[in-house]
């Protein structure tokens, strides 16, 4: 079965509360400089943890960072940069193929938002292959590829020419059920292999296989389009690259659709710049979509029930967050959608930018106006 990041991020990105332990080390090539990076962050892990622990829990809350540096044959596995996370329930390793900013942070809840980048710049997908005898389904994303699993074509599936008469007489169209009981062996397979992820499907292979599969599809999230008019396992990588090539062109293009939806939305007033106003109507659940800055961390403390924020010149112990993000972990939690941005790209390079949900936007304007009223009557 298919397990997405998403999944696999889940339990970081939702921890909150208790002493969390996040930092990130730059992989460059040289074991004895990750261990270097490593020791550092033990040693400032032990200044952060000083006034909040005593000190056996503060041994014993690091003692896997210090495994870790005793033994580091896990890190020569690795090709990208390193997370580390650690709190008094998990601690994770995690391969991370995006830029980094090396250091340790310790917190009430991780520091995600290089996470939040990686899941958005870094899609997963499928790829399934029809070749003349069986179709190959792959699983990939910017960093890995892999065959999944193989499965031979039912008899009928063999016979180019049933198929092309088949797509030409719109015969699926006319005879449903039959259709759907014919193609039962392909949707049973894929989507036992997709329940708990959902990625993005390419289809590749000789036109009238795919045109065939396309009509009898169950998958909803599948490229609708054939990449290429044959298909042969050999081809996989290349196919991948295109893949590849695609999806980082649709994370370009999702964060200029963003910006342009916080442009529209500003001119509709539903948009929010001052960070403490954002801190409020998060916390008040009003926030639809935010935009944050991954290049500057903001040091302070969210009142979870008023939403009012405090904020410190830097980070002054072990419960200052950045607010950044809390603030992004609070939108996703309650379903809204959170992008991850350069400064240069975030309109006159604010760190954060939220928009509103549409039904808060008018009973926010209703409570302005009912305010205004009352204002009247008094006068």
């Amino acid at each position: 079965m298919i397990i997405s990041k998403q999944t696999n991020l889940k339990p970081l990105l939702e921890s909150k509360n208790g002493i969390h332990l996040t930092a990130y080390l730059v992989n460059r090539g040289d074991l004895s400089d990750l261990k270097s990076q490593l020791s550092t962050v033990i040693s400032e892990a032990y200044e952060w943890l000083h006034n909040a622990l005593p000190l056996e829990e503060q041994k014993k809350f690091i003692e896997p960072l210090e495994t870790l540096l005793s033994d580091s044959r896990i890190f020569t596995q690795m090709k990208g940069n390193i997370g580390l996370f650690r709190n008094e329930n998990l601690f994770r390793v995690l391969n991370i193929p995006i830029e980094v900013v090396p250091g340790c942070q310790v917190a009430s809840s991780f520091h995600v938002k290089p996470l939040l980048r990686w899941l958005k710049g870094d899609q997963d997908f499928l790829l399934l292959g029809l070749d003349k005898e069986k179709a190959h389904l792959y699983f990939g994303n910017q960093d890995s590829f892999k065959l999944i699993d193989s499965t031979p074509f039912p008899e009928f599936f063999k016979d180019l020419e049933w198929l092309r008469k088949y797509v030409r007489s719109k015969y699926f169209e006319r005879n449903q059920d039959k259709s759907i009981e014919a193609f039962a062996w392909l949707n049973d397979w894929l989507l036992e292999l997709t329940k708990k992820s959902k990625p993005k499907l390419f289809l590749a292979g000789e036109r009238f296989p795919v045109q065939a599969v396309f009509g009898n599809l169950k998958y909803k999230n599948t490229l609708k389009t054939s990449l290429t008019n044959s298909f042969a396992p050999e081809m996989a990588f290349a196919l991948c690259q295109e893949i590849r090539r695609i999806l980082k062109d649709d994370s370009r293009k999702a964060i200029e659709k963003a910006l342009l939806e916080f442009r529209f939305a500003e001119e509709g007033s539903r948009v929010r710049k001052n960070i403490f106003h954002i801190s409020k109507a998060v916390v008040q659940g009003k926030v639809r979509k935010l935009i944050v800055t991954d290049e500057l961390s903001i040091f302070g403390k969210i009142d979870s029930k008023s939403g009012d924020l405090s904020i410190h010149p830097f980070d002054l112990d072990h419960e200052d967050d950045c607010v950044l993000d809390d603030l992004a972990q609070l939108v996703l939690s309650q379903g809204g959608e959170v992008i991850i941005a350069s400064r240069n790209e975030i309109p006159k390079g604010r760190p954060i930018l939220a928009i509103l949900d549409p039904d808060e936007q008018v009973l926010e304007k209703t409570e302005e106006l009912n305010y205004r009223d009352l204002q009247e009557n008094l006068r």
